[in-house]
């Protein structure tokens, strides 16, 4: 049975802490210094156990995936946006971004328009659109995914 009176030592990435009142353990685990499955010893009990079966300790729920992360998010391009977004900005006229993303007909496109004084005013304008849409993360790769991260 745990008290508040209850003194907890914790051991967390192979460092020991406490010991510990039983709040003071619910508020590091609440503020994610420590976690349920990290090995506790209460004073006057014969062995290390886990956090979470110790009476009085809350259980939090694992954390929920990040929703833009590329490895998780299927509609989630694998190529970054700093690249893309820098090729904009120094070479958007001539295509490189597209190039980069894959998007390889449109590339082809804005450098034999940027050749032409009439294209060079379309590319312009078109590479300007491009990187705005990078910076907002509306920009698609070949396969049709958002550009979600940005390193």
């Amino acid at each position: 049975m745990t008290t508040s009176a209850t003194r907890i030592t914790v051991r967390h990435n192979d460092e020991t802490f406490g010991p510990y009142s039983l709040e003071q353990v619910n508020s590091l685990l609440v503020s994610g210094r420590i976690d349920c499955d990290d090995l506790a010893w209460v004073e006057g009990t014969p062995e290390w156990t886990n956090l979470d079966t110790i009476p009085g300790v809350i259980s939090l729920p694992p954390p929920p995936p990040r929703s833009r992360d590329r490895f998780s998010d299927p509609n989630a391009s694998d190529k970054l946006i700093l690249p893309a977004f820098l090729l904009a900005f120094f070479l958007g006229m001539f295509g490189a971004h597209r190039f980069y993303v894959g998007r390889n007909s449109s590339a082809i496109a804005m450098l034999i328009l940027t050749f032409t004084v009439v294209g060079a005013l379309i590319t312009v304008i078109w590479h300007l659109i491009d990187w705005i849409m990078i910076l907002i993360g509306s920009f698609e790769d070949e396969d049709g995914k958002l550009l979600t991260q940005w390193t």
